[in-house]
């Protein structure tokens, strides 16, 4: 069923977690913090919530009757939105049945989504998110995955000219980071690459 997005901007600031000392010395972070089972679901919530955030700044800055500065404010939020350097992996069914794989950096698709070549565009996601539990890397970040389902309509004029449905994977990633404002370490999220994959059009 699809969901219609009320365009809000959250902001998460993120839980404080503390670590212990080990013979009278701090050990590093990543060696030490392991989030509990309750601490998890939060951060899943959360993530569904930073996922949502990230559709709404599509629908924004696809929107055709959106003022410029208003589009240009929803792409610069959706890119705060992602870890530094990520990509987006786009794989689309050719009409002979073979494969072709795009990968571009967030900032370049989000740009190029701005400016597609068509009159009007509508933007539509399917349910809710689906967001995997979080697993801790080596690097002592958490990381998890979160599915959603887009359908992508552009126009011109009335005419529909082409419609998708794609299947995005979006790897997110909790970081435990410097809050400047607080002068301590807050876990924060970040979305990290996608993985997009046409499954309709």
């Amino acid at each position: 069923m699809k969901r219609i997005l009320l365009v809000t901007i959250m902001i998460f600031s993120g839980l404080k977690f503390g670590y212990t000392q080990s013979g009278g010395s701090p050990l590093h972070f990543a060696e030490v913090i392991n989030l509990s089972e309750s601490e998890i679901r939060v951060f899943i919530n959360r993530t569904r919530q930073k996922i949502d955030e990230f559709q709404e700044f599509i629908i924004i800055l696809t929107n055709k009757s959106e003022s410029r500065d208003r589009r240009n404010l929803a792409e610069r939020e959706a890119l705060k939105l992602f870890y530094p350097g990520a990509q987006i992996e786009t794989t689309l069914t050719l009409e002979n049945g073979q494969e072709e794989v795009t990968t571009r950096l967030i900032k370049e698709y989000l740009y190029k989504l701005k400016i597609l070549p068509y009159t009007k565009v509508v933007i539509e996601f399917y349910d809710i998110a689906y967001v995997t539990t979080f697993t801790k890397g080596r690097d002592g970040k958490y990381y998890g995955t979160a599915t959603i389902f887009q359908k992508f309509t552009g126009f011109q004029g009335d005419d529909m000219v082409y419609s998708s449905v794609t299947k995005k994977e979006i790897e997110v990633i909790l970081e435990n980071v410097e809050d400047e404002f607080y002068g301590e370490k807050r876990w924060k999220i970040f979305l990290g690459d996608i993985k997009a994959s046409e499954v309709k059009s």
